[in-house]
């Protein structure tokens, strides 16, 4: 999560690697098929994607705070409500991914990718 957001595009990501999951025939996930190195990616792109959500939910609240009627602001009453659907759903967005995040976590609790060794200088 320590990479610059404006660099990465963790939500395209996501989107591209959410069909690699291997299903179980109820349509759940299922996570101990699944390949380790991307449920790790899966849980980093999850975590910085919520992250982004989480700082937009936040600007836009003290951007509707600005905008209230009594500070003169002259918005319109469906722009307002449309702003109110919008960080609904991406909130819920965030729900949905917290829980992803934490089950490919779960699963990858004890896994250690596999050291890859520097190759050894030519000498000539």
């Amino acid at each position: 999560m320590g990479a610059n957001v404006s660099t990465m595009r963790p939500a395209r990501d996501l989107l591209h690697q959410l069909p690699l999951l291997p299903i179980q025939p109820d349509r759940s996930v299922d996570y101990e098929a699944a390949d380790a190195a991307l449920l790790l990616a899966l849980a980093e792109n999850c975590e910085t994607f919520m992250n982004t959500i989480q700082q937009g939910l936040s600007a836009l609240g003290v951007i509707l705070a600005h905008a209230s009627p009594e500070v003169g602001s002259e918005i319109g009453s469906d722009t307002i409500e449309a702003l109110g659907w919008f960080m609904a759903e991406t909130a819920d967005i965030a729900a949905a991914l917290l829980v992803l995040t934490r089950a490919c976590r779960h699963y990858t609790a004890d896994y250690a990718p596999a050291k890859v060794e520097p190759a050894s200088q030519a000498r000539f």
